[in-house]
């Protein structure tokens, strides 16, 4: 696994540094056969994917260039991060331009909406990064931004979640920063940024991936996360949207829309939390992906 160091120039978000790290893990193959690019979740370094899931591991032994890129400080994706992937990509595709043609991406969490939101605009501006879009992959992501909003705000004015409350309030601190307002305020603005949208007959951005191989997974333990949070419901949970997502996709014709649902499976180390990598099959999903790139 090598580190790397990239300077990007330039951010709408003020927290973006000028240097961004990415680490390359090699294929254990003799050729290349896909390159698979990873996000973490929000707060969480690159470098810790390789502990909280094998994924990376199983796609090398597969024949992928694995990159995990240090995009964790936010979840809407701004023009310096889009800049960041296209010059990692970029490198990667110049060593092994057969690259261009593999490319699947995904992440964890918030990194799973700034996968799912790169993923649409490739599909979008081909013409300007041509490089073939195989698959993408999220892992119990946020994906209707206004959703996200609504929800912290209901839970902080009905004061009934207080163990999620510095969650909430960061939740909606960070969209007031990132997208400058509300949803009720900025309709059209969570429109654009947002991987997906429910009130949106197309499902927004959503519909450039009617012809992409998507795979989403969550654990939807209502259960784990009412003893904190009694008043929680199954539509609090990421796993709603998920869902929703794909019965979108599906009905728009994209028979390689994929929902694994899991249970019993989400640990951090010894502690049971179903919002986290270890929910992910990684010798299973290394197989799609591999799947993904024939």
């Amino acid at each position: 696994m090598r580190k790397h160091v990239l300077r990007i120039a330039g951010s709408t978000s003020a927290s973006t540094a000028s240097k961004r790290v990415f680490y390359q893990l090699e294929p254990a193959t003799p050729l290349a056969r896909g390159l698979l690019v990873l996000l973490p979740g929000f707060g969480e370094p690159a470098r810790d994917v390789f502990c909280a899931t094998s994924l990376a591991q199983e796609a090398a032994q597969l024949g992928f260039v694995v990159l995990v890129v240090d995009i964790n400080d936010h979840i809407c994706l701004d023009s310096a991060d889009t800049r960041l992937l296209n010059e990692v990509i970029g490198q990667a595709v110049r060593q092994r331009p057969a690259l261009a043609q593999r490319l699947v991406v995904g992440g964890f969490s918030a990194g799973g909406q700034l996968a799912f939101a790169y993923a649409e605009g490739l599909v979008r501006d081909s013409t300007q990064r041509p490089w073939r879009l195989r698959g993408v992959l999220g892992v119990d992501p946020p994906l209707d931004l206004a959703m996200h909003w609504q929800r912290a705000e209901y839970h902080l004015a009905k004061q009934d979640c207080p163990a999620f409350r510095p969650y909430d309030q960061r939740t909606i601190q960070q969209l007031n920063r990132e997208l400058g307002g509300s949803p009720a305020r900025l309709p059209g603005v969570y429109l654009a940024r947002s991987a997906f949208v429910h009130t949106d007959s197309a499902g927004g951005n959503a519909r450039w991936l009617r012809a992409v191989s998507v795979r989403l997974y969550a654990e939807p333990d209502l259960a784990f996360w009412q003893a904190t949070c009694p008043s929680q419901q199954p539509e609090d949970l990421n796993a709603y949207g998920a869902v929703a997502l794909i019965a979108r996709l599906r009905r728009q014709g994209n028979t390689r829309a994929q929902y694994i649902q899991t249970t019993g499976k989400g640990f951090v180390g010894r502690h049971r939390m179903p919002h986290s990598w270890s929910i992910v099959d990684a010798a299973d999903c290394a197989k799609w992906l591999e799947k993904c790139v024939e």
